[in-house]
């Protein structure tokens, strides 16, 4: 949003040019069916889709299997897909600070969460599949 917001307020330097829009729609369509792909196993294992909710599994198949945080990694194509679509060469700038807040404000305290939830089976998986891609 804050990107949005300087770029109606002051402007982008630089146009992105007419490769945007199919790259941004890409990006939107990856994150329909990446995200659709990332929820389905939390109602297949009836487990909580937030920490400390009812957190019954570790979940490890479908998108799980390439990377801990899918749901995040579908969150920031979004945010990437929406600033292309937009023509916003701030909120495309900004992507890095809402990475750093996704990970500072939600994936650490998820994975301490999971780490106190499920011990060594937690510490195999993250030795076997990276954070993020």
């Amino acid at each position: 949003m804050v990107g949005l917001l300087a770029t109606s307020r002051w402007g982008d330097p630089v146009a992105l040019g007419g490769w945007r829009v199919p790259a941004g729609w890409a990006l939107v369509a990856f994150f329909l069916v990446w995200n659709g792909w990332s929820l389905w196993p939390f109602a297949r294992h009836r487990t909580g889709l937030l920490p400390g909710g009812a957190t019954m599994a570790l979940i490890e198949a479908g998108p799980y299997r390439l990377s801990r945080n899918p749901l995040y990694v579908g969150l920031l194509a979004l945010h990437l897909g929406v600033a292309l679509l937009a023509s916003s060469l701030w909120a495309v700038v900004a992507l890095p600070v809402s990475w750093w807040l996704v990970w500072w404000g939600a994936v650490r305290p998820e994975e301490r969460f999971l780490r106190e939830r499920f011990g060594e089976e937690y510490d195999a998986y993250v030795r076997r599949v990276r954070r993020w891609l």
